[in-house]
């Protein structure tokens, strides 16, 4: 397993090292291209969007007293997932209001850039760890804040009793799999 620091890869890109977009696309491309197929995209897109998240994170690490606050992953994900709901938002292809990071899956990446994972990190990691039925309650509920008589019907249930159930039962695969994590 390769391990690269945070620090010694915005050094590659400041000089335009041509290992450093390498190392972008082989590690981090994957996420963003999974993270934008599963909310309405194509491969396509994500290539796009990846590209021009490339380009956004070159301009910030060139001005002067950039500080990166939050692991490299971290930042450029958010970066990209901005990028695709500011597109969905102006092509009126999905109406995004206050979205979550946290309805996002990750992968696991065999290079370590980060010792420790941000929260974000965590929370998605946990979440692409539950039953694909309780991503799709928890992704429609929390990242596309769908009403809950939409769910309702989309799943079957016959009434909100069943849909809070359900809802509680797919956050307590969270919590357990978080204390399993944390050795509680």
């Amino acid at each position: 397993m390769q391990t690269i620091s945070d620090n010694a890869l915005l050094n590659m890109l400041r000089s335009e090292d041509n290992a450093s977009f390498e190392i972008l696309y082989q590690y981090y491309f994957p996420t963003i291209a999974t993270y934008i197929i599963n909310n309405y995209g194509q491969n396509e897109d994500a290539e796009d969007i990846f590209q021009e998240a490339i380009i956004v994170l070159l301009q910030k690490v060139r001005q002067p007293g950039f500080l990166l606050t939050a692991s490299l992953k971290t930042y450029l994900f958010s970066i990209a997932r901005n990028l695709w709901l500011k597109y969905l938002r102006d092509n009126k292809l999905l109406p995004v209001e206050d979205v979550s990071v946290y309805s996002c899956t990750t992968e696991d990446f065999p290079i370590e850039l980060h010792q420790e994972k941000s929260k974000d990190e965590k929370v998605q990691s946990w979440i692409s760890r539950i039953t694909g039925h309780c991503q799709r309650i928890l992704k429609a509920i929390f990242f596309y804040r769908d009403p809950i008589e939409v769910l309702m019907k989309r799943m079957g249930w016959k009434n909100r009793h069943t849909a809070a159930n359900q809802q509680y039962k797919c956050i307590q695969q969270v919590k357990k799999i978080k204390a399993k994590e944390e050795g509680r």
